[in-house]
């Protein structure tokens, strides 16, 4: 061994690149206050102290052991189809690692999906949605692939505990919540045929009644993105009718792998996808030989059933997005603290400083708005909820997994660039957040689609006057001196978006899609801007702590306020000032921000 590698080795050569963290020493609950700010805001009370301590061990997990096999199973464990057996009988068994399996265990024994139906035993209550998707943030800072196979098993649970008969519900859904592996049944969807890809309705797969089994059918078609192929339990659109085109002809049916006597069902698997990330899940081509399949519901409200399942995956996908942001920020902030450049530590340049408040202004913000809009849907499924908010529902769900799905790739890509040269090497996990952010916008809808399902509640169900109207009470209700300039501009943008959607109503078609997403930008940066500035109030008065108004204001700046003189002149630089401060989660005084200038803005 040379002198040189010798003393790289004992670390005397240089010791500027940053040292791994042992998982051991981390914990992802741990290590973000705000996940503690929002599990205290959105959880009923009596679940804080036990959500508090099963976020702390899945937190301490994901960072640790849950990590480890998540960069074994994205670079040399992919899941692989044994195709045929040794008599050549097509079999189509997907094979997962052992890691795999045991992450399958350890995140459904949390409960991420039983505890949705069934009562936690130290409560004696269930839980809502919001401590499912808790779990979900942690986990998807580690693996969000497998994030993937959680949410389709929450849809399939979902469908078959709204709309199944009990027959289906006492064959399946104790299987798709259960906590034990040995017992768990996991879900699949699959509706992506390659002539239709996003429009549903031009889907071929046909489902024909089997004779003297009533709502027992056999399904022949192709499934050309079917992701967690092998699932025990598929929902799959077909259609019933040739009559009706579209998809008022499909009907929904849950295709278990295995039938109920035992034998395998008619499902071929031709070959697994070679996909860019998310390389956890399984992705194949299925072709559905006469499979057998029991229908669901009514056979005319199949894709509205899908639709509702579709919206729950969507939260997911919001979901995944915050927390491959909240990891690349996780990252990002130890790497440019430990990384030295002309003599000191790369955080301590302004320039770094603004990239790094940067990503925490993106991941705080939407996560806050996330768990806001997950709120409402907690009230829609428990009943609480009424007309309107199941409106608003269906408005903010597109408008959040559009907007986040594009911040996680950006929040990978700043990650990797703090990182520098390092950031693009695969032995970190920069690189995988980012393969993994790219599927986000993809899945459940890419951007275009959102816009023109956001302009089908918009038309449908006046949706955005619902908007509109929760935003006018936000900022009416707000009381706080250090509000009052928020809500004065939240009052005007809104006259300005009311505006804007009167005269797009009256355009043609094409104008009107064309302007869709920056209809779409301008709600989101409204609805974002009232939580920020509802939370800012909260912790004030709770707390004393004035933090979230400087990330309010930065908000603000970024997403609503003219730059003038391209805001090169007459920037206090916020975001520098207090940066140890927003980055740590340590309390900013009000007295701190009465001081500056930036706070006194008029609109």
């Amino acid at each position: 061994m040379s002198d040189l590698q010798a003393k790289i080795d004992q670390r005397r050569y240089s010791d500027n690149i940053p040292h791994p963290r042992a998982g051991s020493q981390q914990n992802f609950f741990a290590a973000d206050p705000n996940l503690a700010f929002l599990l205290e805001r959105y959880l009923p009370a009596p679940m804080h102290d036990w959500a508090k301590q099963q976020l702390g061990w899945l937190g301490a997990h994901a960072a640790g052991p849950l990590d480890e096999r998540a960069a074994y199973t994205d670079r040399d464990g992919k899941p692989h189809l044994r195709k045929y057996n040794r008599l050549g009988e097509d079999v189509s068994e997907i094979i997962t690692n052992e890691g795999y399996k045991q992450t399958v265990a350890d995140v459904y024994g949390a409960g991420i999906v039983h505890y949705l139906y069934h009562d936690i035993p130290e409560l004696g209550f269930k839980a809502p949605y919001s401590y499912s998707f808790l779990l979900g943030y942690l986990v998807s800072q580690t693996e969000p692939g497998f994030y993937c196979p959680v949410t389709l098993t929450m849809s399939a649970a979902y469908l078959i505990d709204k709309y199944g008969d009990e027959q289906q519900k006492e064959q399946y859904l104790s299987g798709l919540t259960s906590r034990d592996r040995r017992s768990l049944y996991e879900g699949a969807t699959w509706l992506t045929e390659r002539q239709g890809g996003s429009d549903v309705g031009a889907n071929l797969t046909v489902a024909k009644p089997t004779a003297g089994k009533p709502g027992v059918y056999q399904l022949t078609g192709e499934k050309f993105f079917a992701s967690n192929a092998g699932a025990m339990v598929a929902t799959v659109l077909a259609r019933i009718d040739d009559s009706k085109p579209g998809t008022k002809g499909l009907g929904l049916f849950l295709v278990p792998w295995v039938r109920p006597d035992g034998t395998r069902n008619q499902i071929e698997v031709r070959r697994l996808k070679d996909k860019l990330g998310v390389n956890a899940v399984p992705s194949a081509e299925v072709l559905l030989h006469g499979a057998e399949g029991y229908l669901i519901g009514q056979p005319e409200n199949g894709f509205k059933y899908m639709a509702e399942a579709l919206n729950l995956s969507r939260i997911c996908n919001a979901i995944a997005s915050v927390g491959i942001m909240r990891r690349a920020l996780y990252e990002a902030k130890y790497y440019a603290s430990e990384r030295r450049a002309f003599q000191k530590p790369i955080d301590q340049y302004p320039m770094v400083r603004e990239m790094l408040v940067n990503l925490l202004l993106d991941t705080e913000v939407s996560t806050g708005a996330v768990f806001d809009m997950i709120a409402v849907y907690d009230r829609v499924q428990d009943g609480s909820g009424g007309r309107d908010e199941l409106a608003l529902c269906r408005l903010l769900i597109p408008l959040l997994k559009y907007r986040t799905g594009e911040e996680a790739v950006e929040a990978a890509h700043i990650a990797i660039e703090i990182h520098g040269g390092n950031g693009f090497i695969e032995e970190y996990v920069t690189p995988r957040l980012l393969r993994d952010a790219q599927v986000l916008t993809v899945w459940e809808g890419t951007s275009n689609i959102l816009a023109l399902d956001i302009l089908r509640v918009m038309q449908k169900e006046n949706s955005h006057a619902v908007l509109i109207r929760l935003l006018r009470s936000r900022a009416a209700g707000w009381h706080h001196a250090f509000s009052r300039p928020f809500a004065q501009l939240l009052q005007s943008e809104l006259a300005v978006l009311e505006e804007n959607i009167a005269y797009l109503l009256q355009q043609s078609p094409d104008y009107l899609s064309y302007k869709l997403k920056a209809l779409a930008d301008h709600m989101i940066d409204l609805y974002t801007l009232s939580c920020i500035v509802s939370e800012a109030e909260d912790q004030l008065l709770r707390d004393n702590n004035a933090r979230k108004y400087v990330l309010a204001k930065l908000y603000a700046n970024k997403h609503l306020l003219p730059k003038t003189k391209r805001g090169i002149q007459g920037d206090e630089l916020l975001d520098v000032h207090f940066f140890r401060e927003l980055l740590d989660y340590e309390p900013i005084p009000l007295e701190a921000l009465q001081q500056q200038s930036a706070f006194l803005f008029a609109t």
